[in-house]
């Protein structure tokens, strides 16, 4: 086997279980140095970690990794630790954001499904009826809001990136209220978002009656990653034709990004790569293997888009520098963050077998 083989021979379970190790050890180290605040991310080796005491849209995933720790260990600490992160977002439950989707959850979602623990489950729920009342009847779904970078038309706005998450939450109880709100979400992202062939926009606006895409389609390997997401759980909730549409966006990933880390963004191949981009498109791939007849083919994929990145440059005992992020308003760089560590280690923990990808 040459070396070009070897490097897409899909990731061994030695190999994954080491990585999830390694992960686990790391959290340890990240939260010594953080004590009471949220890690929102850290530029490499040598840096400190930028913190917020609140978490902003990245306090879920912190309390998200916590909670797949819990599941996984099984472990009275861990859980107290998960819980003790989790009701630190309690007062994010107002916040005028889509993104509270995202941070309820990944943030108490996984703990409610995963560990059925008691508080966790009471603030995945409160967040189910605050986003039910944002939900806009004028726009047909929940804009993307004020708070968090949405600005002065944020309510105007859809972003696709906490559609998956939203889907999940309105799903919760297989409520059919809830349910018809979660799928007024995906057709208004479709409207917003879709260009056709499997390519995605990542935010959308609203202007004289109709959505306009605020950026090229398919162009943002995250927006991509986030639409794949999304139409996995929706092709799980709703059946045809949205199945047929999950496979074409992740068709459109196949064709224009192959199992390398992809570029932030297809129009700048010399800017930087972004592999947690390609660790979320993992999870939305194994999500839909298991409801497509070509779910093997998939899976593959995954395994050769987690071999890139267990064996690349951008993983270091447990250190994921891997999530490419707006450090300033001029500056984009590749950091490691929890939302890129949350995704990675979600995507070994389903790819080991130990994990459902479809309750991400």
């Amino acid at each position: 086997m040459n070396l070009a083989q070897a490097w897409q021979e899909p990731l061994r379970l030695d190999e994954t279980y080491r990585a999830i190790a390694a992960i686990l050890r790391r959290m340890e180290q990240i939260q010594a140095s953080c004590a009471q605040g949220f890690p929102l991310y850290c530029t490499g080796a040598d840096s400190h970690w930028k913190v917020s005491a609140g978490g902003s849209w990245l306090g879920g995933f912190w309390a998200g990794m916590w909670w797949l720790r819990a599941h996984r260990s099984a472990l009275l600490d861990d859980r107290r630790q998960a819980r003790r992160i989790t009701e630190r977002l309690r007062d994010k439950l107002g916040s005028a954001t889509h993104h509270r989707s995202l941070i309820f959850h990944y943030g108490a979602g996984l703990g409610s499904c995963l560990l059925d623990d008691a508080m966790a489950h009471e603030l995945a729920e409160q967040a189910v009826l605050e986003l039910a009342r944002a939900f806009d009847p004028l726009l047909g779904c929940i804009a993307l809001g004020r708070d968090m970078g949405g600005g002065e038309q944020g309510d105007q706005r859809l972003s696709i990136d906490p559609l998956a998450a939203t889907l999940q939450l309105f799903s919760r109880r297989a409520d059919p209220r809830l349910l018809s709100l979660g799928r007024q979400q995906l057709q208004a992202s479709f409207r917003g978002c879709a260009a056709g062939d499997g390519a995605w926009s990542s935010q959308a606006c609203h202007e004289n009656g109709q959505w306009r895409a605020d950026d090229r389609p398919g162009n943002w390997s995250r927006g991509q990653a986030w639409a794949m997401l999304g139409l996995s759980v929706g092709a799980r909730l709703y059946g045809a034709p949205y199945q047929q549409d999950a496979v074409q966006a992740c068709q459109y990933w196949q064709r224009s990004r192959g199992v390398d880390a992809p570029f932030n963004r297809l129009s700048e191949p010399q800017g930087p790569d972004d592999p947690c981009a390609a660790a979320m498109a993992s999870l939305a791939l194994l999500g839909l293997a298991s409801q497509v007849p070509a779910g093997e083919v998939l899976h593959h994929q995954v395994g050769a888009q987690l071999a890139a990145i267990i064996r690349g440059g951008d993983f270091h005992e447990g250190r994921f520098v891997g999530h490419c992020y707006r450090t300033s308003a001029a500056e984009e760089q590749k950091v490691e963050s929890a939302c890129g560590s949350f995704f990675l280690l979600a995507a070994l923990l389903a790819w080991a077998g130990e994990l459902d990808p479809n309750v991400i």
